[in-house]
């Protein structure tokens, strides 16, 4: 009947709520507690931060119920402070006034960094007094003491409700591998060119270093042929190697002092020095190939071949040589408060214990195939570099009894206060006069 009686006051006060702006202010009694009256400003002040959150999140008819509940639950949250305030006086107790100025002066020294006229303001601005507050601190203290009161009272959990609670809610202490863990991040850097890497030469004059000028080796061709008479000797062949291009000297004059010779593709002067000697009426021609230039050519074209090379993160070099340091033994949680750039740096990069849902897959996957003792080489991805140590590794098993029973009992003593709180609130309730309008 109750229920139902707050179930309609509630939709009462929706509907006129609903046909209100928010500069009008309408009051009356919703609720009679014994000799105490709520009125529906008193819960409306305390829907008013619910609500909006509400109407960011909700619209249409869920908005409606969604409000609904949450002034049937305000309403309800002030019948239960008003019973537990006349329990609290009808057993004669006495909450000193110093105390409560106490409080207040507390709130203004943490809350308004002891400014007292800035917390008047506020007041002001929320349409309270000074004396308004006081009482609403007052009931607040006197609520607090009484449920802190209620939950003193002492409890005890047998070691059977232990042991059953672990039995059905077993899945609750199953544990997944795990891995202790132990990471170095470095964040990706803006990629350099490799030549400014190399003391700042570039790649252009790194590629003209190590394509060399072309010297053709000289090649020195002697034909020497018997003569009778006056007869000519004829160069049948002359061959200079340039640039590894043959270079082939047809029917070359023995009268020519100076010969031009075509290389394939490229336009190569040869010089020809031709030297005769007379002997015994013979005729001797000999023919040297002079050195071949082609430098200007041969430059241009493996400048031509050579690409140019890759640009480099130096932000992946100090990664790699951070890995080189812990291949050459180095502590994994001194390189990482040094160099890493994670949240856990002064941590060592101790990440603890994790499950195998808590990483990104690449690491991931690393991370739970390393064994104790061993780390991992870089991984990289978008935002970085990563290097992984695994300091020791939990397979997949059930958590003992004895090592969850003091977290067990801590969850049944809640659940023991809350069961307590919730049945003294209901026989304040069945020995009250409440009416609801």
């Amino acid at each position: 009947m109750m229920n139902r009686q707050v179930a309609i006051l509630a939709v009462g006060m929706l509907a006129l709520s609903g046909t209100l702006r928010a500069a009008d202010v309408i009051d009356g009694v919703v609720a009679i507690v014994n000799s105490n009256v709520i009125t529906y400003s008193q819960v409306m002040e305390l829907v008013q931060p619910v609500d909006r959150e509400l109407r960011r999140n909700f619209s249409g008819q869920e908005l409606d119920d969604q409000r609904r509940k949450a002034q049937e639950d305000a309403l309800n949250t002030l019948i239960e402070h008003a019973l537990i305030v006349q329990e609290f006086d009808a057993k004669g107790y006495k909450i000193p006034e110093t105390y409560v100025e106490g409080q207040i002066n507390n709130r203004i020294a943490t809350e308004f960094g002891g400014n007292r006229a800035a917390f008047i303001k506020t007041l002001e601005a929320e349409n309270l007094t000074l004396s308004q507050f006081r009482d609403q601190e007052r009931e607040r203290i006197i609520i607090e003491v009484m449920r802190d009161q209620r939950a003193r009272k002492t409890m005890v959990v047998s070691p059977y409700k232990i042991a059953q609670y672990y039995q059905d809610h077993i899945d609750q202490f199953k544990v997944g591998d795990q891995v202790k863990l132990r990471m170095i991040y470095v964040k990706r850097g803006e990629p350099v060119a490799a030549d400014a890497v190399a003391n700042g030469q570039d790649s252009a004059s790194a590629t003209n270093q190590a394509a060399s000028t072309n010297s053709a080796a000289a090649a020195a061709v002697t034909n020497s042929a018997a003569s009778t008479g006056s007869s000519t000797t004829t160069v049948a062949e002359a061959t200079a190697v340039t640039n590894a291009s043959e270079v082939t000297l047809a029917n070359a004059e023995v009268s020519a002092a100076v010969s031009t010779t075509a290389v394939s593709g490229t336009a190569t002067v040869v010089t020809n020095t031709v030297e005769v000697a007379t002997t015994n009426g013979a005729t001797t021609n000999v023919v040297t190939a002079a050195a071949v230039s082609d430098t200007n050519a041969a430059a241009t074209a493996a400048t031509t071949a050579t690409t140019a090379p890759p640009a480099v993160d130096l932000q992946r070099k100090l990664a790699e040589e951070v890995l080189g340091k812990l291949d050459a033994g180095d502590s994994f949680e001194s390189l990482a408060r040094v160099y890493s750039e994670g949240k856990e740096a002064k941590e060592g990069g101790d990440w603890g214990w994790i499950g195998r849902d808590i990483l990104r897959k690449e690491l991931n996957e690393t991370a739970f195939s390393l064994k104790p003792g061993q780390h991992s080489r870089v991984i990289e991805t978008a935002e970085g570099y990563y290097i992984l140590e695994v300091d020791d590794v939990k397979p997949a098993h059930t958590t003992p009894l004895a090592e969850v029973r003091d977290d067990i009992e801590k969850t049944l003593l809640q659940q023991q206060r809350a069961q307590m709180q919730e049945q003294w609130v209901k026989d304040l309730r069945a020995k009250a006069y409440i009416r609801l309008f």
